[in-house]
């Protein structure tokens, strides 16, 4: 078996790209079947507001930069995530992200996490502003497999919130200082998100190192 464990967060479109061409490196693999995918959480804006606001004006205010300059990022962005498939809307919701990361928490737990995580994130990114609503996310987790019960009691409690704290830290640990972040067979490190073809060198690298030593 070879590991691939990925730290990102939900409102990260990086790590929305990211996530995408590593899953269509892992399944290009002629070893794909013996890769596990493991999602950690990493808040990137811990101080966001639960308030859900238009994208662009968020970006505005964090990064200190006009409407024009956002929306000029922004389509950049988009015309990346297209070459990939993706959808990608400008006009989308942000806002804090800590819930849903509590909730990946829980989606680990049931062998769901990075399914929860990629569900999440298309609402964010396909612009549903109801992505953040406790009904959506319970929805979704249903949808992945997860009992609505248990996330109705994650939404309602603060359970998970030391895992998700926890993840951050160890991922700062790792050198991290943003996400994504990728590390390979526990040993071979990857910032940011890069092209499949790397992401696919990188595993054929891994897996060779793994099988190697064993």
């Amino acid at each position: 078996m070879l590991t691939i464990d990925v730290w990102a967060d939900v409102l990260c479109p990086w790590c929305y790209l990211g996530e995408e061409r590593l899953s269509k490196a892992v399944a290009q693999s002629p070893h794909a079947g013996e890769i596990e995918l493991r999602i950690h959480t990493f808040e990137l804006d811990p101080g966001s507001s639960t308030t859900v606001t238009p994208l662009l004006d968020y970006l505005s205010r964090k990064m200190g930069m006009s409407p024009a300059q956002a929306r000029s990022m922004e389509e950049g962005m988009a015309r990346m995530a297209a070459e990939d498939g993706l959808a990608y809307e400008l006009d989308r919701p942000a806002a804090s992200t800590f819930d849903m990361l509590r909730l990946v928490q829980l989606g680990n737990e049931h062998g769901v996490g990075w399914d929860y995580l990629r569900a999440m994130q298309a609402e964010v990114f396909g612009g549903n502003f109801d992505a953040y609503e406790h009904s959506t996310l319970t929805k979704l987790g249903e949808q992945v497999g997860l009992p609505g019960d248990e996330i109705r009691d994650v939404l309602a409690t603060d359970r998970y919130a030391d895992a998700v704290r926890a993840d951050h830290n160890e991922a700062i640990s790792l050198g991290a200082r943003g996400v994504p972040f990728t590390v390979l067979g526990g040993r071979l490190g990857i910032p940011g998100a890069v092209a499949t073809k790397q992401y696919a060198a990188a595993i054929k690298q891994a897996w060779a190192q793994v099988n190697a030593e064993g």
